[in-house]
């Protein structure tokens, strides 16, 4: 699978491709979704299938000296989206010029511009530009004015009745205290840790809970208690409808 470099042009086969937008850091079941999803549109439509991921992590950038935290190594999720059907990585490198993008700039100069992107899919939380001053609607505005399509993707979660705390996402994975991710990966080696929520249970050089989300809660006296629930494939439910909002742009 190709690795691709955010500060580069897009030329060529890889040029018009769908793209799976996201920090995709575990990449937990609601990134498979994600990415799922912008494999099956670019199949569909006969185009490249790329995953953009930030690196490093904006929380990083913004707050350099909080803990190692990150789930995955760079190596490792161009692996996970490799085996997820993409055809390339894109690392989009976090700097003070990403910072300052404004989220209008971030779609027309860098998604539409410099990637050529012909859709883009995200999470129901995905956020972007200067100020956090983009989400899934400013997508699907610009989408309907410039003619590229959008999707967003709902939340994941293992019952269609389990209430919103309980949906995937990689915050909970890092606070989960029965992964024990701040104790059980030491600081030098962040990028070995256990990966919960994978649909497929993948290990990737740390230990793993196959087949497995992790749920936290209180009990009647204010004590924190863990319990686990198997994610079986067929009960997942998505809360609310992924809409794909269509213009009328060409590769």
């Amino acid at each position: 699978m190709i690795r691709l470099d955010g500060h580069e042009r897009i030329e060529g086969a890889l040029r018009g491709g769908v793209i799976a937008l996201g920090n995709f850091d575990g990449f937990h079941a609601g990134h498979q979704a994600v990415v799922g999803r912008a494999v099956h549109h670019a199949k569909d439509d006969g185009r490249p299938a790329i995953v953009a991921t930030f690196d490093p992590h904006p929380v990083r950038f913004f707050k350099p000296d909080v803990p190692p935290f990150r789930l995955t190594t760079l190596d490792q999720r161009q692996q996970l989206f490799g085996a997820a059907g993409a055809d390339a990585m894109l690392v989009l490198p976090f700097d003070a010029a990403l910072a300052a993008t404004t989220a209008e700039d971030f779609i027309t100069e860098l998604l539409l511009e410099r990637y050529g992107a012909a859709g883009v899919v995200t999470g129901a939380d995905f956020v972007f530009g200067k100020g956090r001053g983009g989400d899934v609607v400013t997508l699907a505005d610009h989408a309907r004015r410039l003619g590229f399509f959008t999707e967003m993707v709902a939340p994941v979660d293992d019952s269609a009745e389990a209430a919103p705390s309980m949906y995937l996402s990689s915050a909970r994975i890092r606070s989960c205290p029965s992964c024990a991710i701040r104790r059980a990966v030491p600081s030098a080696h962040a990028g070995r840790s256990a990966i919960c929520a994978s649909r497929r249970g993948v290990s990737l050089g740390g230990w793993v809970m196959p087949e497995r989300v992790c749920r936290s809660r209180r009990d009647a006296t204010g004590t924190s208690t863990v319990s686990t629930s198997a994610l079986n494939p067929e009960s997942r439910a998505r809360r609310s409808m992924s809409a794909r909002i269509s213009g009328s742009r060409g590769g």
